[in-house]
């Protein structure tokens, strides 16, 4: 037991200073792209062009009133380490009359 926790406690605080590193640029340079194309109540027309522009794949979800995103180019995604990968999702939010509102992106880990 105790040869088993000296092999976990570096994997543990390894892990921990990837997640702080893993995805951050691909993330930030999604939301800085984002911001530069969208505007607030900019159309649905022009949000679907803007996803595309960005090869990100999507879905408008009705029932919460925004667009559920992925990328599509594998190439453009996060670092894969050895025991954990990670996924970039996007939200982009819109009002009752589907303008634009708002977008958040987030990074999803996953792993042992």
């Amino acid at each position: 037991m105790k040869k088993f926790l000296i092999l976990l406690v570096p994997v543990v605080f390894l892990l921990t200073y990837c997640q702080k590193n893993i995805g951050g640029v691909t993330a930030s340079e999604l939301d800085k792209d984002l911001s530069n194309l969208l505007q607030s109540g900019d159309p649905l027309e022009k949000i679907k062009s803007s996803l595309d522009k960005l090869y990100i794949g999507y879905h408008y979800d009705s029932d919460f009133g925004r667009f559920e995103a992925s990328l599509k180019d594998n190439n453009y995604n996060c670092v894969r380490y050895f025991l954990y990968d990670c996924a970039v999702l996007i939200y982009v939010y819109t009002d009752h009359e589907r303008r634009y509102t708002g977008h958040e992106v987030e990074v999803i880990y996953s792993g042992l």
